[in-house]
């Protein structure tokens, strides 16, 4: 099939008349059908824009002078002798970068103009009409999903690679972009880029070339092409690490941007590539970057890599710890911004779940108090997360931490936490009351109203507990009806097979003196 049929069989699936209102009113229907994750992805896409602020009302009008002229335009294109070719281009060019969130994309995909920008691409000889081309097809692909894969299908990537090798720095600078776009869509093209053997040329770019701006989009096109899970290959991100690391303090914001969420899309991955990260020494590059009074883009990559970090083996989380991490961290787990509090709490609830002396570390530093806070008070997301970091101290704790949880009231408000949140919360809950209540049987420390038993009796949660024996969720359910006939002598049937021995401490052979 040829270039042309292939293109008018792809025509269809766009609209078919030139008309702003209803170009806008499907980009609308398509973005709202898009998922929550999608829409943050495309977020990792750049539109090369023309900002007109001066002049906006006759830079409107040029634009929809061009929009009628569309048909003309790609009729002028298409012929092989057309002598005004980058004058032609350069209107699509304005056309597709003013400073509008939206952009007339289908309109140029529907007058088939985009077959013609990618021919021009091969014209080694017009680096200036290279470079026009280049810019209008770097927008298609800041697109959304169909408008990207409209220039993938027609051969956009082998030919924005082919012009890597290309000595114009400005299409050089313009390819490069085009492929952080459409690396940004989806791990599909991503990998597709990546099958092409991108990778070192684009490390060769970053170590070689002067010129700033070509760094930027180098760096950032890197970081979307490690990104998303599933990881690339190892041998791509451990060559991407070095990189990556030499940037995080580099004199331009924008670069040390890029290198700090490339980061952080590595250290999603292997525990591999958080020793890569632990063993770089820019862990307390990371925490000083969470230092400054002013908010700043780099506060929300630090604290995803520092989650990362700390959800690795022990000796990761006792490396940030060291490093004084867990006191770098605690001003955003008050912050005003809810972002960053859940972050920051997820960090302490990964320290949690570690040994009882990382446990004394989050104990030491403050944490417990407002954690249970948290639970009281703040909005459903961040209570999850410190029910999280709270039961974690309950299933990894020793017994003198679990009796500071509970003279310090924790009971009371994770019960009340049953039912409001969702079955997550609700397993975690189940899971800590049966633990608690185990090693109160074990022991036998029955102190009349002051036992855990009685308490959560007292304040209304064995009737949450006893509600959640009809969950849908089976293991919620099996879990409700074992502690209800374990510890409240209930004889519900059949559930025998679901009691669970717990591998107690070593130091729960000392008895827990609750008071309340």
């Amino acid at each position: 099939m040829s270039f042309e049929k292939k293109l008018l069989k792809r025509k269809n699936k766009f609209k078919t008349k030139l008309t702003r209102h209803d170009s806008t009113n499907k980009r609308k229907k398509l973005l709202f059908s898009i998922s929550k994750r999608k829409k943050k992805d495309l977020i990792r896409k750049k539109r090369n824009i023309t900002r007109n602020d001066e002049n906006s009302e006759e830079y409107n009008q040029l634009v929809d002078e061009i929009l009628e002229r569309l048909p003309e335009i790609s009729s002028q294109l298409s012929d092989p002798n057309c002598t005004n070719k980058l004058e032609l281009v350069h209107d699509l060019r304005i056309m597709i970068s003013g400073d509008e969130e939206d952009p007339p994309i289908d309109e140029l995909i529907d007058s088939m103009c985009v077959a013609y920008l990618l021919e021009f691409l091969e014209d080694d000889n017009d680096p200036e009409l290279q470079f026009e081309s280049a810019w209008v097809l770097t927008n298609v692909a800041s697109g959304n999903s169909l408008q990207t894969q409209f220039l993938v299908d027609f051969q956009g990537i082998p030919a924005f690679i082919r012009l890597l090798s290309s000595p114009n720095e400005n299409v050089l600078d313009q390819s490069i972009w085009a492929l952080g776009n459409i690396a940004g869509d989806c791990v599909a093209y991503r990998d597709e880029i990546l099958d092409f053997g991108v990778f070192p040329k684009l490390l060769e770019i970053v170590q070689t070339v002067k010129q700033k701006s070509i760094i930027k989009n180098t760096i950032w096109t890197i970081s979307n092409l490690v990104r998303r899970n599933p990881l690339p290959p190892l041998k791509i991100t451990q060559e991407a690490f070095p990189i990556f690391t030499s940037l995080i303090q580099d004199s331009d914001y924008e670069i040390q941007k890029s290198a700090f969420w490339g980061l952080n899309y590595l250290s999603t991955g292997e525990y591999e590539n958080i020793q890569v990260i632990i063993e770089s020494k820019i862990l307390p590059i990371l925490l000083n970057s969470l230092e400054t009074q002013e908010l700043n883009d780099l506060i929300m990559p630090s604290l995803l890599i520092l989650v990362n970090i700390t959800s690795g083996q022990e000796h990761h989380t006792q490396t940030f710890i060291n490093e004084g991490g867990i006191g770098s961290v605690k001003p955003y787990f008050t912050h005003r911004l809810k972002k960053y509090r859940k972050e920051a709490c997820l960090i302490i609830s990964n320290i949690c779940a570690g040994t009882h002396s990382q446990i004394d570390a989050i104990i030491d530093n403050g944490y417990i108090d407002p954690m249970i806070e948290m639970i009281k008070n703040d909005q459903s997301s961040i209570k999850k997360e410190a029910c999280f970091a709270l039961t974690n101290i309950v299933e990894c704790g020793n017994l003198k931490q679990l009796n500071l949880l509970l003279s310090k009231q924790m009971l009371v408000p994770l019960c009340n936490l049953l039912n409001t949140i969702d079955d997550e919360v609700n397993r975690l809950i189940l899971r800590a009351i049966e633990k608690l209540l185990e090693i109160e049987t074990e022991t036998k420390n029955q102190k009349n109203n002051s036992s855990i038993s009685q308490i959560i009796e007292n304040i209304g949660a064995k009737d949450q507990i006893e509600l959640l024996t009809a969950s849908k969720i089976s293991n919620i359910s099996k879990k409700a009806v074992l502690i209800l006939n374990k510890f409240y002598n209930y004889e519900i049937e059949d559930n025998s097979e679901l009691v669970e021995d717990y591998n107690t401490d070593e130091d729960s052979d000392s008895l827990i003196n609750y008071e309340f």
